[in-house]
């Protein structure tokens, strides 16, 4: 082969590969640009982390056994604004992790763990809800981060052979 073959083998795998390398960054541009509409359109995902911890803290210091007791105490769930506010921003993530916008990783970084003892609080009301309100999908993508995060923690616990 001589040179000028060579050089025009050269320049032709050069191209296909910009080609490929432009295909994988407009894919990434594709998704960056709809995880920020994501985002934007989800109310519950643009909180801060003050808000966060501040919410989680409240929803801590609620004291309830299960969705009556809590009805009681309490009123109607959909007033509580710590309570509605943390599980749709568990939702929104769980949402995010299920369409592979976010990786377990970095919600884990987010988090920090918070959302598994969160989920395992307001179970009984998520519960209850879904049943006096007829929605079996409410905070499903919550419910879905949890089991998400306890199949993680699970395999990370599991001995390495």
């Amino acid at each position: 082969m001589d040179i000028a073959s060579f050089s025009a083998v050269v320049a032709a795998i050069s191209v296909v590969v910009g080609v490929i390398f432009a295909i994988f960054q407009m894919r990434d541009a594709a998704r960056t640009r709809h995880t920020g509409l994501i985002i934007q359109l989800n109310p519950a995902l643009k909180v801060t982390m003050n808000e966060v911890i501040e919410y989680i803290s409240r929803i801590w210091n609620l004291e309830f056994t299960d969705y009556k007791e809590y009805l009681e105490k309490y009123g109607d769930p959909l007033s509580d604004k710590a309570l509605h506010t943390i599980t749709g921003y568990y939702d929104g993530l769980g949402f995010l992790l299920h369409k592979r916008l976010i990786d377990i990783e970095t919600i884990e970084y987010i988090v920090s763990g918070s959302s598994t003892g969160v989920w395992e609080k307001l179970k009984p009301i998520t519960e209850g809800m879904r049943e006096q309100y007829h929605l079996p999908e409410l905070f499903v993508w919550f419910e879905y981060l949890y089991n998400k995060l306890q199949n993680r923690e699970q395999r990370l616990q599991q001995p390495q052979q």
